[in-house]
């Protein structure tokens, strides 16, 4: 699997940085990223078949467009096809969930 940009990396440790400064530390990711590189630790989450207790963290503190799968549709040329059409799923489900969410406390 080929190296993650410059900017992919940036990407994921600003998402990093975010999630600590509300007192999320994703440290099974961070420890998969040294593990397996950038790329091919995304993928591993994003592919799974369980939405990741990470994404359901970043969601709850309003950091949907901080998770991998948000990382994933800003950068679809580093990811394949079956990465992206996980990662868009799950925040499709994710944004439909909140938008009746909102819904539903405004009614």
């Amino acid at each position: 699997m080929p190296k993650a940009s410059t900017e992919l990396e940036a990407f994921i440790d600003e998402t990093i940085k975010r999630g600590r400064a509300k007192g999320y530390h994703p440290t099974v990711f961070i420890g998969m990223r040294r593990t397996y590189d950038t790329i091919p630790a995304i993928s591993k989450l994003v592919q799974s078949g369980d939405i990741q207790s990470g994404f359901k963290r970043l969601e709850k503190l309003n950091l949907l467009e901080w998770t991998i799968e948000a990382a994933v549709e800003k950068f679809p040329g580093e990811f394949s096809k079956d990465d992206l059409e996980c990662a868009s799923f799950r925040l499709r489900e994710a944004r439909k969930e909140n938008s009746a969410n909102r819904t539903k406390s405004q009614g």
